[in-house]
């Protein structure tokens, strides 16, 4: 199988081990919006949680029908949609990106951060512990395309699951997010298929 060897491939990808962090299970979805909650936490902005989720404040404010966007209560629980489906891929998570070879990146954030799907699809493997890279999701795109993401505190996600673009899929302890693009398996310049901003 493919996926074997992919796995195998990337065993000799760096580590970073992580400490574990409870996040907390996301509360019933809104039915007429696909999304899910978030529980507002002491010194967070509406501006930052829109940001955290690839969407903006204006959206966020209007879905939640927030009189005062600027008064946010730590304990205060937000529906947070999710973003459009697309065929590019977007940034799984906000940090500082370092590119290792010019081909994956190793993305630095707080130990916690969620890590997003940067496309949809099904997930092909979750795997407990890959040598190397320790925690690891296999994102398959259903169109040759896969995303690798290494390096994971928390899996939120499973085998076989269908996940939709920016859906939280695990966090990252304390060290970084190993990310890969791959095609027909061979690596890809992930910086090349990023949105620039």
């Amino acid at each position: 199988m493919v996926f074997v060897g992919l796995v195998l491939a990337l065993g000799g990808c760096s580590s970073v081990p992580g400490r574990t962090i409870a996040v907390p299970a996301s509360a019933q979805a809104v039915p007429q919006l696909a999304g899910s909650y978030h529980l507002v936490q002491r010194g967070e902005t509406l501006w930052r949680i829109a940001r955290d989720y690839g969407l903006t404040a204006q959206q966020v404010a209007a879905v939640n029908r927030l009189p005062n966007a600027a008064r946010l209560h730590t304990g205060q629980r937000l529906f947070i949609p999710l973003p459009t489906e697309s065929a590019r891929f977007l940034w799984p998570l906000r940090g500082s990106v370092r590119s290792s070879g010019g081909v994956a990146l190793d993305i630095s954030a707080a130990s916690g951060s969620l890590v997003r799907a940067s496309r949809g699809g099904a997930v092909a493997i979750a795997a407990a512990r890959i040598p190397g890279l320790g925690k690891t999701l296999i994102l398959d795109h259903r169109d040759g395309y896969l995303s690798i993401y290494g390096g994971l505190d928390q899996l939120l996600v499973g085998p076989n699951m269908a996940v939709r673009q920016g859906v939280p899929i695990g966090t990252i302890g304390a060290g970084s997010l190993h990310f890969e693009i791959r095609y027909q398996t061979k690596p890809k310049n992930a910086l090349a298929l990023l949105p620039r901003d």
